[in-house]
């Protein structure tokens, strides 16, 4: 890859280019060097409300203009907060690149921080801090900083707390601003389709007006050393259980740090994990566990995560412990550290697929790092880690007196900390022993197996990375209520063994690709998706073809995996916005396989055998209904012929499908109220939409983003001017059959009857043709757009291709969707707004206090 271009302005602020030419598209990042780390403890937050308040105006741009202008543009913003940094970008159709250069500038000069507006949005993001503690997975990391950091300002929740955001005034966010986002704190990133000779004076015109002020000094209190483990408990309206144990390591730069990402990945990152192979998959413990560190600009933590099956804490303790003892005391295998490594060495490959992950990659090197040879660094030294360098770092760190502890249970059960802090006692003074085509690239090739296997395949030479995809017509779609869950088992049951791999073997030889091979299951579909390195390719079809052809769905893995559902079923009842859709469904769907769940229920769950299970996927998986896909640095010739001698000798006799009854719009209104003890209100309102085919599917995606994104009409609503919520989004889905458009808001209860009003409200307006021409472009811009930024990723392709094919959709939709899109007109919206958003076939949810 070649090198950046760097150079630094006159007024300090550092600038960092690298073209890109693999898709039309940029991304413009402005990186500021302060985070929540920088606040006192009564400013805690104010970070995260200039994030929320840079994008609200300008004194050339009002509110509303800015999210505009960019989704016009066929783009989108965003901005977020960490501990160390605060990033805003804009990505985008590099045909309108100076659009975002200048509304870039434009915020970072110029915001107004409006008193009215700062009001608002000190509402909106009480609002968030309010879901986010609603969420058990959200609160049980929060108290674990909180604990783990006794003085340092890691210990704070970034969004600060309700008092803190509440009490800053104007002219303290002003001051904050000023003294902190100058040029010399700055750094601004670009990525993409464009030419540094060209834009670089464009950049200098814009952001040399930024003030350059000196690097603001600060003294940040260092930890002082953790001696004695550390417990915290939460007690909520939960159904799960919910774990997060940590101990001390050193910062970003600390040249241990690619040895203890090594130990992670060993330990507990990916599929073939010690942690994933014995606490879950072995011993039953938990529904998932994982384990990463946390290495930022000082020094972090490194994080072992798990959420509990039942009652298993004591269990999950010891047998985490166990496996993290074993590494203390014998060196991993060569195996493991070499599959370890080569999974960390491929996401240099994956992160350059899209602009935005590479522009974040450079902003965290120079931004975090001060160096943007820090990543060859960072490499060669992850290429001399040893294994005796694992047992090294896990030695030196994961001490168990160094553990912090925080742990999430339903407030209806007793979990004492001094009984944990006895059972993590035991971990301290007694452990365990160890026991020993030839066709150019972009174009989409075709061909078809005698046995009626549709294969299509397009070559993309720019990365060394391979997508793979099957599908067959399946799905939630398929289901009933008896085998509800079916699909879902099977997805998850794919890759636990066939006739000639085990679990465990699956797990190795898929990390071994520097890639994945993960089954998966929609509302229509159910199929395997890969990626892996090119160079990888005989071995990854292989493995490929093994599962496809030959899933053995293992009786013990079948017991494990109905675990894992049953308690995903169970935990569902935590995500209140996920109950309130389920509610919406079941009610829209109420005789149609779309109302089921997509997990099943524990009774249909428990009811499915392993006979049961195999004769559906033959029934489903069978050539003549099954189409594959593959994207990427390939050709199609050797594709074919690989292809053809895997699948010659498939033979299966078509079956004919159930016929499946078409869902009819209410015929009256239809509203589900469920209470909850919860602290936010959470609304699905919608109706009945239209099918994958349909013409109108393309106005209705116009439509929805006319009233979605930061720029739509329910953002800037009820979200920017009446600050009802933190959440605000409307979806439309297609399916097969009629799908559905909804519009989703979680709120304070004390707010639920207006925003409900202001929901109906603005879906009115668009019945009532008071949709606006510039409305009607921004929408198309964002969603053409989007699309473009999308089509860099083969994953994105082959499955657009697949679905494609299967639903019978023209291939050339691939490169003809922008023209659908931009033939959309003002009529077309409100005839299409007339046929499907009415109120008198609408269907309301709501999950209150």
């Amino acid at each position: 890859m070649q090198k950046p271009f760097k150079t630094t302005l006159s007024n300090g602020l550092r600038v960092i280019l690298l073209e890109n030419h693999a898709a039309p598209v940029v991304s413009w990042n402005l990186w500021a060097n302060v985070g929540s780390v920088n606040e006192t403890d009564q400013e805690a937050g104010i970070c995260h409300l200039i994030e929320h308040m840079l994008f609200k105006g300008t004194g050339r741009r009002p509110v509303g203009q800015i999210a505009k202008e960019v989704e016009g543009a066929g783009g989108d913003m965003n901005a977020y907060t960490s501990f160390d940094e605060t990033v805003f970008y804009i990505n985008m159709s590099s045909k309108r690149m100076d659009v975002g250069l200048d509304i870039l500038a434009d915020a970072a000069i110029d915001p107004t921080f409006d008193q009215g507006e700062l009001t608002k949005e000190m509402e909106v993001v009480v609002e968030e801090i309010s879901r986010a503690e609603d969420n058990p997975s959200q609160m049980v990391s929060q108290d674990l900083f909180l604990k783990a950091f006794s003085v340092h300002p890691y210990r704070r929740p970034i969004a600060g707390d309700r008092e803190t955001v509440r009490g800053i005034s104007r002219e303290h966010l002003l001051n904050f601003f000023h003294k902190w986002y100058v040029g010399s704190n700055l750094v601004f990133i670009g990525v993409g389709d464009f030419q540094v000779k060209e834009v670089l004076p464009k950049i200098e015109t814009l952001f040399s007006k930024i003030p350059a002020g000196l690097p603001p000094q600060q003294k940040i209190p260092s930890e002082p050393l953790q001696t004695n483990q550390r417990v915290v408990t939460r007690g909520m309206e939960v159904e799960g259980r919910y774990m997060d144990l940590c101990f001390p390591i050193p910062d970003l730069k600390h040249p241990d740090i690619p040895a203890l990402d090594l130990l992670s990945h060993v330990l507990g990152s990916g599929s073939s994990s010690r942690l994933e192979q014995v606490v879950k998959e072995k011993k039953q413990l938990v529904s998932s566990v994982g384990s990463y560190p946390y290495t930022p600009r000082y020094p972090g933590v490194f994080i072992v995560g798990a959420v509990l099956k039942e009652k298993s804490l004591k269990e999950t303790l010891q047998a985490s412990w166990e496996e993290i003892q074993k590494l203390k005391e014998e060196a991993p295998t060569t195996v493991e550290v070499h599959r370890a490594r080569e999974n960390i060495r491929s996401t240099r490959v994956y992160e350059r697929q899209t602009v935005e992950a590479m522009a974040r990659k450079l902003g965290y090197f120079e931004g975090l790092a001060g160096d943007l040879d820090f990543e060859d660094e960072y490499y060669r030294r992850l290429a001399e880690v040893t294994a005796d360098d694992l047992q090294r770092v896990a030695q030196a760190y994961l001490k168990p007196e160094r553990i912090t502890f925080s742990f999430c249970h339903p407030k209806s059960e007793s979990w004492p900390q001094e009984r944990i802090k006895e059972w993590l006692s035991v971990l301290q003074h007694g452990t365990r022993k160890p026991a020993r085509a030839s066709a150019k690239a972009g174009d989409i090739v075709r061909f078809q197996l005698p046995s009626g296997i549709r294969v299509l395949i397009r070559e993309n030479r720019n990365l060394p990375l391979i997508s793979v995809r099957s599908a067959s017509l399946g799905g939630l779609r398929a289901e009933t209520s008896k085998i509800n869950g079916i699909n879902h088992l099977i997805s998850q049951l794919l890759t636990k063994g066939t006739e000639n791999r085990t679990a465990r073997e699956i797990a190795e030889e898929s990390e071994n690709l520097s890639g994945h091979v993960d089954g998966y299951m929609g509302r229509n579909l159910v199929g395997i998706s890969s990626t892996f390195l090119s160079e990888k390719i005989a071995e990854g079809l292989n493995l490929f073809f093994d599962i496809l052809l030959h899933p053995s769905l293992p009786e013990d893995e079948i017991f494990k995996e109905k675990g894992h559902t049953y308690t995903a079923i169970r935990n569902e009842q935590d995500s209140l916005a996920t109950v309130a859709m389920r509610n919406f469904f079941k009610s829209l769907y109420a005789k149609h396989p779309y109302g089921l769940p997509s997990l099943g229920t524990t009774a249909s769950v428990r009811s499915l055998k392993r006979d049961q299970m195999l004769r559906y996927y033959r029934q489903t998986v069978r050539p003549d209904n099954l189409v594959f896909s593959i994207v990427g640095d390939v050709s199609a010739d050797e594709i074919r012929e690989r292809f053809e001698d895997k699948l010659k000798s498939w033979k299966a006799p078509g079956q004919k499908r159930p016929a499946i009854a078409r869902p009819l719009a209410p015929k009256k209104p239809i509203e589900i109220v469920h209470q909850r003890k919860k602290l936010q209100a959470h609304i699905v309102y919608g109706f009945l939409g239209t099918t994958i085919t349909h013409k109108d599917r393309y106005v209705l995606e116009v439509m929805n983003s006319v009233l979605s994104g930061q720029g739509g009409r329910l953002f800037l609503e009820l979200r920017d001017k009446q600050s009802l919520c933190y959440a605000v989004s409307c979806s439309s889905q297609e399916g097969i059959e009629p799908g559905y458009i909804a519009v989703y808001m979680g709120t304070d209860a004390s707010k639920l009857e207006t925003a409900l009003e202001g929901i109906k409200m603005e879906i009115a307006k668009i019945r009532a043709d008071c949709v606006t021409e510039e409305e009607i472009e921004r929408a198309k811009r964002f969603l053409i757009g989007n699309y473009e930024l999308d089509l860099q990723k083969n994953h994105s392709v082959a499955a657009l291709l697949t679905y494609h094919e299967i639903y019978g959709i023209p291939r050339d939709e691939l490169v003809r969707y922008p023209e659908r899109i931009e033939a959309i007109t003002r009529a077309d919206i409100l005839r299409v707004a007339k046929k499907y958003l009415r109120p008198e076939a609408s269907v309301l949810s709501v999950i209150r206090p």
